[in-house]
């Protein structure tokens, strides 16, 4: 049932979506051979600032061959956490410690758990696709974690869910083949089997 649900979701998403993305489409693609770098421009500017960076993915993936496509949706992705992060570190990060962290016990231990362990959980937060990603990127700048680990797990993180989406994207003109339902269920399973993994919950968030 979840699959076709979620298969259902794709197709009418994508036939709601498909006039004006092909607009979009058409008019990156008028750019010509600077398409790539104007793509890796709105990746960036997209996920740092809290917009819907999907769409531009999904277009990246439709413009360009699935490799180049994965790079700079990974470059840009990445470049755009190091923008929040960097933002939120320098910005709001005095501020929510005086007011928030020193106050509430459970922000401050988590706040001192993330700065020892802060790598596994980033990674694990990445892996939770339900998770807002600029949600993460403010609550890690907000945090004790430093730059390096955040960081790199933000690009291991990150690479199943583009490379998953770059697969479903370029399978979507046809919902009824075997690619298409092969990566809905794959899409199906990052969604979910995050969620029901009791390990990765007490690594996350130190609920048991």
């Amino acid at each position: 049932m979840l699959l076709l649900a979620f298969v259902i979701a794709v197709y009418f998403i994508e036939r709601s979506f498909s006039f004006n993305i092909v607009k979009i489409e058409n008019y990156i693609s008028s750019f010509g051979p600077w398409v790539p770098i104007l793509l890796l421009i709105i990746i960036i500017i997209t996920s740092s600032i809290g917009f819907i960076f999907m769409i531009p993915i999904a277009i990246t993936a439709l413009l360009l061959n699935p490799y180049l496509a994965f790079f700079i949706s990974i470059l840009g992705l990445t470049i755009g956490a190091s923008i929040s992060f960097f933002l939120a570190r320098y910005f709001a990060r005095d501020y929510f410690k005086k007011h928030f962290i020193n106050k509430i016990n459970v922000l401050k231990k988590y706040d001192e758990q993330i700065e020892k362990n802060g790598f596994l959980k980033i990674l694990f937060l990445r892996l939770i696709a339900l998770i807002p990603y600029e949600l993460v990127n403010i609550a890690a700048g907000l945090s004790k974690i430093r730059f390096l680990p955040f960081i790199l797990a933000t690009f291991v993180g990150v690479i199943p869910g583009a490379i998953l989406t770059i697969y479903l994207i370029k399978n979507t003109q046809d919902i009824f083949s075997s690619q298409f339902l092969l990566a809905s269920i794959l899409m199906t399973l990052f969604f979910v089997l995050p969620l029901l993994s009791k390990k990765l919950r007490k690594i996350v968030f130190n609920l048991s």
